[in-house]
């Protein structure tokens, strides 16, 4: 599935092809924090199919839990986070958009629930969902409505 998407602004625009790409529904702390709530989706996509297509991004670089590298993009405007990206030195590495971000969001339903860890106890699972207590080696596959 061919997705478009852009910050809150207008001033980032990204394409991206999703090929089995679940939608997760990530609880870890780091983006309870960096999303400013209990939980953010995110959808898998290989760097070879996602382009910034609009504007020029800004970055920071921020460390997992894992030891991992991820580089945080973001509208230097209105500070939309657009997507993670992986170091250059993980060439298996993928590009986590932050879905909410795409005009398509609405088609896209979640597949799993990763870092069930750090889940805030008010928050119940959702149906139709894997749920894993950390980041799955290999990710749960549902295809998008």
């Amino acid at each position: 599935m061919k997705i478009t998407g852009s910050c809150f602004c207008g001033e980032i625009g990204y394409e991206a092809e999703l090929r089995n790409a679940p939608m997760t529904v990530c609880h870890c702390r780091d983006c309870q924090v960096l999303g400013g709530s209990a939980f953010r989706l995110a959808a898998p996509v290989s760097p070879r199919r996602f382009e910034v297509t609009r504007g020029a991004p800004k970055h920071f670089d921020k460390t997992a839990d894992s030891g991992k590298v991820r580089r945080m993009v973001f509208c230097g405007t209105c500070g939309t986070h657009i997507c993670s990206l992986p170091p250059a030195s993980e060439p298996d590495g993928f590009v986590a958009i932050r879905i909410a971000t795409a005009d398509q969001f609405d088609r896209l339903s979640p597949a799993a629930e990763v870092f069930c860890r750090s889940k805030v106890e008010w928050m119940p699972g959702l149906e139709n969902t894997v749920p894993f207590s950390e980041m799955p080696v290999t990710p749960a596959k549902k295809t998008p409505r």
